[in-house]
């Protein structure tokens, strides 16, 4: 009986995580709209804020326009998809009202964070891995504009922080946030397992 109990507790969970993820995913055009508009700003702050180089949103898509150069890139609207899944384990858990929301707060301002400097990192990515694309005689003409704004030296740190970010990072960090807010809550279930187990 216990084996089935400590079974029960996972599966219901889980059916109740899904239930809430289905439910946010089925809104995710308006939490789309909605979450790029709190993320863009702050990123073309920390990109000049002159408005040289900006993200710029047309309905759901997002683009990064370079206005110097006259160029525009298309930029996958998805990063707010590992937020869904915070706001779901939150959700989902089975705890007191107010810690949903102290965590589930905590968790929704670190990914902003997150996703700000995503932006950031990624507006430097995109522009250079387009110039290093480039013909070497029309990359060497631009090279001296592009380093005034996007200095050469970044481009490798830059690179390999964004690429771990979305290869490990996206996935992981609202997990981490959870796993962290649910320690103290899964050690008081296993206290109680374990004095089960006892009787």
């Amino acid at each position: 009986m216990l084996e089935r109990a400590l079974l029960r507790a996972p599966l219901v969970f889980l059916l109740r995580f899904a239930a809430v993820a289905g439910v946010l995913y089925l809104f995710r055009a308006d939490v789309s709209a909605f979450y790029l508009s709190l993320v863009t700003a702050p990123a073309n702050w920390l990109l000049g804020g002159d408005g040289g180089v900006a993200y710029t949103r047309q309905g759901h898509e997002l683009s990064l326009v370079y206005r110097q150069l006259g160029l525009r890139f298309t930029v996958h609207d998805i990063i707010y998809q590992n937020l869904l899944v915070a706001l779901a384990l939150f959700a989902a858990t089975q705890a007191h009202w107010m810690w949903k929301l102290q965590w589930g707060g905590v968790a929704i301002l670190t990914l902003w964070a997150s996703h700000v400097v995503s932006l950031f990192l990624g507006g430097h990515v995109i522009v250079w891995d387009f110039l290093w694309s480039l013909p070497t005689d029309v990359r060497a003409d631009l090279l001296p504009r592009v380093a005034e704004r996007f200095p050469m030296e970044r481009d490798w740190l830059f690179s390999r922080l964004f690429g771990l970010w979305h290869t490990w990072g996206r996935q992981s960090l609202a997990l981490a946030v959870w796993a962290l807010a649910a320690l103290p809550l899964l050690r008081r279930l296993s206290g109680a397992d374990t004095q089960e187990t006892a009787k």
